[in-house]
């Protein structure tokens, strides 16, 4: 499976992708990374909006909670001090694999709260369930690989360096 289903732990929120399944080949480090930043953005942007992982508007806010936050019970963002949608959220990568993961144990549990509604309302804001939810952020990592690989055959001079070069480039997409 190119992507795990999001993982709902009171110690661990986290979502594994497969970036060779997903690409159809080993991406590079700069890749992995701009696929991180790139799923965390929509991620944040999606819940900054009020959606959920399906697109479903969140359930509301109580009065009082409304009341403390400022806002509509309407409009829920899940960003009260930003906390949970801030610099918690981390990236583990292996060969193939990125990981997302929200690692701080305060946000881990409030995340994971807001996932399965334990103690706080479901508002499921965290990974994606599909491979279509990610197919703009695939695509743009996909293009920085075609962008890094003119980069290098732009600098050469020789015929002996152009082979070298390429060989490089398809060992790199190879492992």
């Amino acid at each position: 499976m190119p992507m795990d289903q999001p993982k709902y732990s009171k110690k661990e929120v986290s979502q594994k992708f497969n970036l060779k399944k997903l690409l159809g080949y080993s991406p590079s480090e700069r890749q992995k990374e701009l696929f991180f930043e790139l799923a965390v953005n929509k991620m944040v942007q999606r819940t900054a909006s009020g959606q959920d992982i399906d697109g479903k508007k969140f359930t509301q806010y109580t009065k009082d909670y409304a009341a403390k936050k400022g806002v509509s019970r309407s409009s829920v963002d899940l960003i009260l001090d930003g906390d949970m949608l801030n610099s918690n959220i981390k990236e583990s990568k292996q060969k193939n694999i990125v990981k997302i993961k929200v690692e701080d144990g305060v946000e881990t549990l409030k995340s994971y709260n807001h996932n399965v509604g334990d103690t706080l309302p479901t508002r499921t804001y965290f990974g994606f369930k599909s491979e279509k939810d990610l197919s703009d952020v695939l695509n743009e990592v996909d293009t920085a690989k075609e962008s890094t690989s003119r980069q290098v055959i732009e600098g050469i001079s020789n015929l002996a360096e152009l082979r070298a070069a390429v060989l490089s480039i398809d060992s790199e997409f190879e492992s």
